[in-house]
């Protein structure tokens, strides 16, 4: 997840906030991100928002 978000973020500069990070997820992510949101009791859009900030405070 880490290494998408950051090639998502080098390829898709976004002007606005920052809290909004759009990512698009092949259909593979997307069914792998949904199951791990269900079984931790999240939505979808929380869960990653949280996998998000986790990978981007981890040092590379």
């Amino acid at each position: 997840m880490r290494e998408h978000l950051r090639r998502e973020l080098v390829h898709r500069p976004t002007q606005g906030p920052a809290h909004r990070i759009p990512i698009r997820l092949n259909d593979d992510e997307y069914t792998r991100a949904h199951t791990a949101a269900h079984t931790a009791g999240q939505n979808l859009e929380t869960w990653i928002h949280d996998r998000i900030t986790d990978a981007l405070e981890q040092p590379e």
